[in-house]
C-alpha cells in the first residue's frame, strides 16, 4: 500500500518508472473535465474508470481484492476512508477472480484504516485486502474519485 498526493509527484520515485507514468498521464487527464466511465491507456493493460458515488458506514462495506490488477484510487472531491490489511485474507466469501478480476471477504485480518481528501490517492497491489467507500463520519456523504487499473504483470 502506499498513499501519495496528486500535486506532491515527486514522492512517488519509489514506485516503478511505468506505474509513476500512468499515475501522471492520468493526472494530466484530469486537469481537463471528464465525464464519469472507463477511459482507455493501454487496452486491458491499464484504464481507469472514473465515478461519482458516496460513502457508507462501515458495516455496509465489503473488502475486497484483486488478483490481476493493481488499484490506484484517487480522490477527486470528498472525503473517503479506505479500511485495509497487510495479511491476506484468512478466506473468500465471494469469488469472482476469475471472471471480474474480484473477491469478497469478511475474514480481514487485522483491518487498519486511512482517510483520503481531495486530490489524495492510495495504491493497493494485487492480493492486497482493502474496503473502500467508508464514510469517514455519519451515514455517508458523495465522492468523486478515480480508480486507475494496471495490470500487475505490467510493472
Amino acid at each position: 500500500m502506499f498513499v501519495g498526493k496528486t500535486t506532491e509527484l515527486a514522492f512517488t520515485s519509489c514506485l516503478s518508472s511505468n506505474l509513476k507514468q500512468i499515475i501522471a498521464q492520468v493526472v494530466a487527464k484530469l486537469a481537463e473535465p471528464i465525464e464519469d466511465g472507463r477511459h482507455e491507456l493501454d487496452g486491458d493493460n491499464a484504464f481507469f474508470l472514473v465515478m461519482s458515488d458516496h460513502t457508507q458506514p462501515l458495516a455496509l462495506r465489503k473488502s475486497e481484492c484483486h488478483q490481476r490488477y493493481l488499484d490506484v484510487q484517487i480522490l477527486l472531491s470528498g472525503k473517503e476512508t479506505f479500511g485495509y490489511s497487510l495479511l491476506p485474507f484468512a478466506a473468500l466469501d465471494e469469488d469472482y477472480l476469475a471472471e471480474r478480476d474480484l473477491a469478497f471477504s469478511h475474514h480481514v485480518v487485522d483491518e487498519k484504516f486511512v482517510t483520503l481528501g481531495e486530490n489524495e490517492f492510495i495504491i493497493f497491489p494485487p492480493g492486497q485486502p482493502h474496503r473502500p467507500l467508508i464514510a469517514p463520519e455519519g451515514e455517508g456523504s458523495p465522492v468523486r474519485k478515480v480508480v486507475i487499473k494496471v495490470d500487475g504483470a505490467t510493472l
